[in-house]
């Protein structure tokens, strides 16, 4: 499931993975966010909502606010940072006082690099194991923005994760949880396909929704089904909020836009109709997409 353009695999190339840096290391695959359910203002608003309670007020704000005297942190290490967007907000909320980015896309490192020019950042094009045991006690916070849900061996790596924040020190996912690639049964389909089939004729492209599987990305929610519960084993998670995509994330895709055909008005009502009828099946389904932070124990 593509969750978010910005993030990028930071994955060991032992484990024959490479097709999944290949991908990533297309600049468009980073840049261009337009295309994604999180863009549309509509969407954007709700998702700001229900993170912060403000339609105004993004997810990184919010982080701020929940921080108080404790921000800026010192140092914070970025994980799959992509093109950089997160590691520039983390330094422009007065965050954290200094951010470290790291990827194995090497282009999209450059992208980084330029567009973070002079602001206090550093990239590197590196494996997130290798760097993380290299780096131990060195990192106020670790953040993973979309990037979490490209990674397996979940345990082994919030255990460097751990390994490499000082005592205390914080854990911040904004991040899609819901099921991994291989766990799509047809059941999963089923809220999907009714809500696909509320909306207005015009706006739908296949007559099917299918499971939400990018098969040019090997990577992609290889094993996210398992992020929460690798974390609350190695760390106390302190703050929590979830903020759907069990309809958008699913079905936006799946939608003819308006430079494709649909009128704009009935574009836009199809998918304040989607948000509505996702907040009825939140009160019944875990959230795939969660913002989280958490201590190291």
């Amino acid at each position: 499931m593509r969750i978010d353009t910005a993030a990028a695999v930071c994955i060991s190339p032992h484990r024959k993975l490479q097709p999944a840096v290949t991908y990533w290391n297309e600049l468009e695959h980073h840049t261009d966010a337009s295309a994604t359910w999180m863009a549309h203002p509509l969407v954007r608003a709700e998702i700001n909502r229900r993170v912060s309670g403000n339609p105004h007020l993004w997810p990184t704000t919010a982080l701020l606010q929940w921080l108080g005297d404790r921000a800026p942190l010192g140092k914070c290490l970025s994980i799959g940072c992509g093109a950089g967007g997160m590691e520039r907000s983390l330094i422009e909320e007065r965050i954290a006082a200094h951010a470290t980015g790291i990827d194995m896309a090497e282009n999209a490192i450059a992208e980084a690099r330029r567009l973070a020019d002079g602001m206090p950042i550093d990239y590197v094009v590196t494996d997130a194991r290798e760097y993380l045991r290299a780096h131990p006690s060195a990192f106020d916070a670790i953040v993973f923005h979309q990037s979490l849900h490209h990674f397996d061996a979940l345990d082994e790596l919030l255990e460097l994760v751990s390994h490499s924040l000082r005592a205390g020190g914080l854990l911040y996912l904004d991040e899609y949880v819901g099921p991994s690639r291989d766990d799509w049964p047809m059941r999963r389909l089923i809220a999907p396909n009714l809500a696909y089939r509320l909306l207005p004729r015009e706006v739908r492209r296949p007559h099917l929704i299918r499971a939400p599987i990018n098969q040019e990305d090997p990577t992609e929610a290889i094993r996210s089904g398992e992020i929460v519960g690798a974390v609350e084993r190695r760390f106390r998670v302190v703050h929590r909020r979830d903020y759907g995509g069990n309809l958008l994330a699913v079905v936006y895709p799946n939608l003819r836009r308006p430079d494709e055909g649909s009128r704009r008005e009935v574009f836009d009502a199809a998918v304040a109709r989607l948000i509505a009828l996702e907040e009825r099946l939140l009160k019944f389904q875990p959230s795939f997409c969660t913002a989280l932070t958490a201590e190291k124990r």
